[in-house]
């Protein structure tokens, strides 16, 4: 990584915005809401957070003014699952760095943490649904193999990550967060379909993991490949406006033209820009409904040819043209 310069240090009285909240809160029988603002040094974050019988469920956003390191503790002994919906961060705990990316999740287990980090971005969004120990380990009783490895883990303390490589988020999760977050229901049938939605989200994410894990073991036997393959995928990511050709791709990742093709469809079930395609429409459905941003920049930015190209591809994936999407 560069060596960071103009990232301004907060003292205590200026820290992370962390809403307070006891274990003891967290096991109420009846929902609690709760939705705050605030301004402090750093910029604006917005919070709303739920909880109920030892399920808790955060989403924050952030609007930074400019790169600072932050210092953060959470003094609950609870196991989270995390969605880093948009921003980049460098988190630093017990001497190890970890560089977090946008539309990834993983599930950790980390009771008492206490980091820093640094924001590499100036906007940031997430959510984190957090369990209890004891409402988790009886909830993934019955569960696969991954989510058992994770839980006899805990007992031997924490930090528990549940894999070392976080996993790009999918579109059945993405959906899932989705409804979790804007709700339509009230009284008794909120709490319902909030712990259902909990769960479901649980399922999926336990799902994403083991399919990744048994994906690796049978498809790339070979670390390196596998390291290769993953690679390919993410600098597609990158290269969004300008993507590279088949051969350029193989050549920038280490793998013959062959292995890369076999490896992407046996890891992803998609080619390589097939992928890519559903991506960027994905992409440019949430910049059509969270920007203002025009059709042609939206074209443009995500590399396409030109706006009637664009038009035409998004139309047929979601039916309609994109100035009906974003009505």
């Amino acid at each position: 990584m560069k060596k960071q310069t103009g990232i301004k240090a907060l003292t205590s009285n200026q820290d992370f915005f962390q809403p307070s909240i006891s274990e003891e809160d967290l096991y109420t029988s009846e929902l609690v809401e709760e939705s705050l603002t605030t301004n402090l040094p750093y910029g604006t974050t917005e919070m709303r957070h739920w909880y109920f019988e030892g399920i808790r469920v955060v989403w924050m956003k952030h609007k930074y003014n400019g790169q600072y390191s932050f210092h953060k503790e959470n003094p609950l002994d609870v196991v989270g699952l995390g969605f880093n919906l948009q921003g980049n961060y460098l988190i630093r705990q017990k001497g190890n760095e970890y560089h977090v990316k946008g539309r990834k999740h993983n599930i950790v287990y980390s009771p008492g943490f206490s980091n820093s980090f640094v924001n590499s971005t100036l906007q940031a969004e997430s959510l984190t649904i957090q369990f209890t120990p004891q409402t988790f380990l009886r909830i993934i009783e019955e569960s696969n193999d991954i989510l058992k490895r994770f839980a006899d883990n805990m007992f031997k303390g924490g930090p528990v990550v549940l894999s070392p490589n976080s996993l790009l988020l999918n579109p059945e999760l993405h959906k899932a967060i989705q409804d979790l977050l804007n709700c339509r229901y009230t009284g008794g049938l909120r709490k319902m379909y909030m712990l259902s939605k909990c769960l479901e989200i649980l399922v999926l994410q336990a799902e994403a993991f083991d399919q990744a894990e048994r994906q690796s073991t049978e498809y790339c036997k070979v670390k390196e490949d596998k390291e290769r393959i993953v690679a390919a995928r993410d600098y597609l990511v990158q290269q969004l406006e300008n993507p590279p050709s088949l051969p350029e791709l193989a050549k920038q990742v280490g793998l013959n033209e062959y292995k890369l093709k076999r490896g992407f469809k046996e890891m992803f079930h998609t080619t390589a820009f097939g992928f890519l395609s559903e991506y960027r429409l994905d992409l440019a459905l949430e910049t059509l409904l969270d920007t203002q941003k025009t059709i042609s920049e939206i074209a443009y930015q995500l590399g396409y040819s030109s706006p009637q190209h664009f038009s035409a591809a998004f139309k047929k994936k979601f039916g309609v043209p994109p100035k009906e999407a974003r009505k």
